[in-house]
């Protein structure tokens, strides 16, 4: 009876059903003015201009094909539903306060001296890949970094909780969830000593990551304790392209010194200690050093972006430098762009793999692209590997997951599932030189809806950390065959097909 009350007062039951409303009395209005009040040419020619633009804009071929089809099928509810809904455009970010943003970072001769060109000096392909995400993103790649590897969430929080007790001047928390529990309730009580300290404690949190997670207004509670607190893109019951742009990100930036990211997020699922979906795996890294004020760059854009007000960039320099460990780049992407900046990233990598690539993802929802490099890649003699999770956290995703292994088994891409339960790392290893950790998966909201960072090591110990991680984890997932992938029943494989057709607009 709790459990059906708690489902029952829950903001996301009422967010779904709100919108489901609207959606109802939309289609209603147009049936309506169409058929009632004798609109029917307007929109017949409001679909073929919609239809027209979704063919012109620089979209993605799968984005574009799913609603033209939705379009022609339904041509005069597809197209107003895309009028309203997939104007991706729609900056939650306005330019004006990203140029405003990018105009106040501290000079070059101000910040620490970058290792761009020490990398560049390594590898023609190093060079390449680097320079990309420069030239992309303008984060550049250090050195005097020391970086920690997490495969587990236990280790993560220990440590963690232990470095904000030194917290000197400020902590920075973005994250997609944060969850009322153990480590949590641990951490804001930490949290809540520092700003008695002085520290400048800010929190953003998406609200619709958290929104099972965290109570409503949630941010007041936080800002009563003295914690600058900001949601991302707070659910409203009405329709908003703006509602696709999530803050999937994960920073924990500790006086511009420290920094944790990965897949973890700050909720006790990711430790088990509540089991939701079989055994959870997943992973993080601690960066320490020069490396951190790429994270604090990022925090610090999005801050003003959702927050508003301007601060001085040249405070939160680090003032500490790491042990020297290979070469680190962090890196942010974001949809208000026409990059597709990580998914380029693995693209590269992909292509300049020699002998292993190496993948873990929760979702393999790639497009057309990677899953040819993917398949040229194994085509031609590189071992490639992707683990997925044997049990899923939503359903119908792991059925569009499943609907691609047939395809790249047959390339002879090796597929593997993990069999403990869910695994939410993502993390990619090209021939155990270069390997990405970060928050980003391997599916078309990562890739063009989402804020998302990730981490480049080149040549770094965490390198050789996430290769030893991958083998243990291997020897707990089963291998997939195209035989079992071409034995699904008919009816089920229809449905994967379906469900695969609009991914892109999902």
């Amino acid at each position: 009876m709790r459990k059906l009350f708690k489902v029952l007062t829950s903001r996301l039951l009422w967010s779904v059903l709100a919108f489901i409303l609207q959606f109802a009395v939309i289609a209603y209005f147009v049936f309506w003015a169409s058929y009632v009040k004798g609109y029917f040419l307007f929109f017949s020619l409001f679909s073929i201009l919609m239809g027209f633009v979704v063919f012109t804009r620089p979209e993605k071929p799968a984005y574009r094909t799913v609603w033209i089809f939705l379009i022609c099928i339904f041509p005069l509810y597809g197209a107003v539903l895309y009028f309203l809904m997939a104007n991706k455009k729609l900056g939650y970010f306005s330019r004006k306060k990203t140029e405003a943003f990018r105009r106040s970072l501290p000079r070059e001769d101000s910040i620490p001296p970058n290792a761009d060109e020490e990398l560049y000096a390594l590898s023609p392909e190093f060079r390449k890949l680097s320079l990309f995400v420069r030239n992309s993103t303008g984060m550049s790649a250090w050195v005097d970094t020391e970086c920690t590897y997490f495969e587990y969430a236990d280790a993560f929080f220990i440590d963690l909780l232990e470095e904000v007790r030194g917290a000197k001047r400020f902590i920075f928390i973005e994250y997609f969830i944060i969850g009322e529990g153990h480590w949590w309730s641990l951490i804001l009580s930490e949290l809540e000593k520092k700003v008695q300290e002085g520290v400048d404690v800010r929190v953003i949190y998406d609200d619709m990551g958290s929104i099972s997670s965290l109570p409503k207004h949630y941010d007041r509670k936080l800002r009563a304790k003295g914690i600058k607190t900001v949601v991302f893109n707070r659910v409203r019951f009405h329709f908003n392209p703006r509602l696709n742009f999530r803050d999937h990100r994960k920073i924990f930036d500790i006086d511009g010194n420290i920094c944790y990211t990965g897949g973890l997020n700050l909720s006790d699922e990711y430790s088990n200690d509540v089991i939701r979906f079989g055994y959870w795996k997943d992973n993080a890294v601690k960066i320490k050093g020069s490396a951190v004020m790429n994270f604090t760059f990022l925090f610090l854009e999005m801050w003003m972006g959702v927050a508003g007000g301007h601060d001085d960039l040249s405070q939160y320099l680090p003032t500490e430098k790491g042990r020297s460990e290979g070469f680190v780049q962090p890196f942010g992407d974001n949809p208000l762009d026409s990059d597709t900046t990580t998914e380029n990233v693995y693209l590269k990598m992909i292509s300049m793999a020699e002998r292993n690539i190496w993948i873990t993802t929760p979702y393999l929802i790639p497009d057309d692209s990677m899953i040819e490099a993917l398949s040229i890649a194994a085509r031609s003699g590189v071992d490639v590997r992707i683990i997925t999770p044997h049990y899923p956290d939503k359903k119908s995703v792991f059925e569009v997951s499943r609907s691609n292994y047939l395809q790249l088994l047959e390339a002879g891409v090796r597929i593997y599932e993990y069999i403990p339960g869910f695994i939410h790392s993502k993390t990619f290893l090209v021939d155990d030189e270069v390997a990405v950790v970060g928050t980003t998966n391997i599916d078309y909201r990562s890739f063009y809806l989402h804020f998302e960072l990730s981490v480049l090591f080149f040549r770094s110990p965490v390198v050789a950390q996430v290769r030893s991680d991958f083998l243990k984890t291997f020897g707990m997932s089963r291998e997939q065959s195209a035989a079992e992938a071409r034995s699904v029943s008919i009816p089920k494989r229809i449905m994967r097909y379906f469900l695969r057709l609009f991914s892109p607009a999902l």
